[in-house]
């Protein structure tokens, strides 16, 4: 069809190729954007390992460190031994809080149990564990937020 063959009372504009193919450009990008900001993403290579003051022996089974003001993180300790769980919610990005159980995410109410697994949406994953290292046996713990290690990993 050339411009001459326009339909009588029709706007000019892109014809439907062009529009149908703009459409699915947008689409596409919508789809993929969530995703790329989705915090349960890993965080970029160059986040830096979180020194702390914390040591094999100065944390019990039961306890919870709160670094969040250091490193988005909380550091944990279970039978098992020590573990490390980010705290940036999977669902929007925002940081969970300790509510003495688990996690809750107070932008828009998602909970966590003490190891990091979804209890409650709108998240849909769980918060990512983070590698902990002793600097030196013995010594003070190093939390590698760069580091996503298996859930059942602990030190």
């Amino acid at each position: 069809m050339s411009p001459g063959d326009a339909r009588p009372g029709a706007l000019p504009g892109p014809d439907r190729r062009t529009f149908v193919q703009g459409l699915l450009g947008v689409l596409a990008a919508l789809a993929v954007s969530p995703r790329a900001a989705a915090a349960g993403d890993p965080p970029p290579p160059d986040a830096a390992p979180i020194l702390t003051p914390e040591t094999r022996a100065s944390l019990a089974a039961g306890q919870v460190r709160d670094y969040r003001k250091q490193g988005d993180l909380f550091l944990l300790a279970d039978a098992g031994g020590i573990y490390a769980l980010t705290s940036i919610c999977t669902h929007r990005g925002c940081s969970v809080r300790w509510s003495g159980e688990g996690f809750t995410c107070p932008c828009h109410g998602s909970e966590y149990d003490r190891l990091g697994a979804v209890t409650h949406g709108p998240a849909r994953l769980p918060l990512r564990h983070l590698a902990v290292q002793e600097v030196e046996p013995g010594g003070p713990l190093r939390v590698d937020p760069a580091v996503t290690v298996p859930p059942g990993t602990r030190l």
